[in-house]
């Protein structure tokens, strides 16, 4: 199997010098790529970039994390939380997505690079988070849906004092701007916004955001309401 020199030089630079993570990733590229060739996983297939705004972008959020329990809300094709969990070893993820086949992939992908530590769902965003409000420190999502959206799906979901890393792209300011009256609403408050610049330049965003106190249990609202009519003010 071909090496990965991006991902490999990233790893290293940033204290995961192990052969075995650099090994799991090599082969996670390897299952997207297959996988790929028979259902729309992704747009992105070249090698470079498949290291570059997924994996290296996935690990950006490594050193906010919080907490051992973590929540990835709409997680496609694993990302970001199967490059987190496979340098995370010792902290629990679960990783939720309404695409069955998506939920498929993930189920290989946990098999092949044997990550014991992730848990994967088939279910919509709300249901699930109305079964499960507050179980966990801390929720990820990426390139799922716009802010307002987001923290309505994950806030209820995570435990006071716990965070909400939301990964975004240089136009994320608009959407925080109409994300103020859910994150008052749920009782959380933006932490700090921290920027990233991807090899090849492109700049990356992470919302952190705190819960400050409980979330009304009425939310998130269900019938597909925090996508189709968010709460934006």
């Amino acid at each position: 199997m071909e090496n990965m020199p991006l991902i490999s030089k990233y790893l290293c630079d940033n204290g995961y010098d192990s052969q075995e993570i650099a090994d799991k990733f090599s082969r996670y590229f390897y299952l997207l790529t297959e996988w790929n060739k028979k259902f729309n996983l992704t747009a992105v297939t070249d090698k470079e970039e498949v290291e570059t705004k997924h994996f290296i972008d996935s690990l950006l959020g490594d050193k906010i994390l919080n907490g051992n329990t973590v929540c990835d809300i709409g997680c496609g094709a694993g990302f970001p939380s199967i490059p987190l969990a496979i340098v995370n070893p010792n902290r629990n993820f679960t990783l939720v997505d309404s695409v069955n086949k998506k939920i498929t992939f993930i189920e290989e992908v946990v098999k092949e690079l044997s990550l014991f530590n992730v848990d994967f769902i088939h279910q919509r965003s709300e249901d699930f988070a109305i079964k499960n409000y507050q179980s966990f420190d801390c929720c990820v999502a990426r390139a799922v849906a716009s802010l307002p959206t987001l923290a309505e799906y994950t806030l209820p979901l995570i435990k006071v004092g716990g965070i909400f890393l939301a990964y975004k792209g240089i136009n994320y300011k608009e959407e925080l701007q109409n994300s103020q009256k859910i994150l008052s609403i749920l009782n959380s408050k933006v932490k700090n916004i921290h920027e990233f610049t991807l090899p090849g330049g492109d700049k990356r965003f992470i919302i952190e955001i705190k819960k400050l106190s409980d979330s009304p249990k009425k939310y998130p609202r269900s019938g597909n309401k925090p996508r189709l009519q968010p709460i934006i003010g």
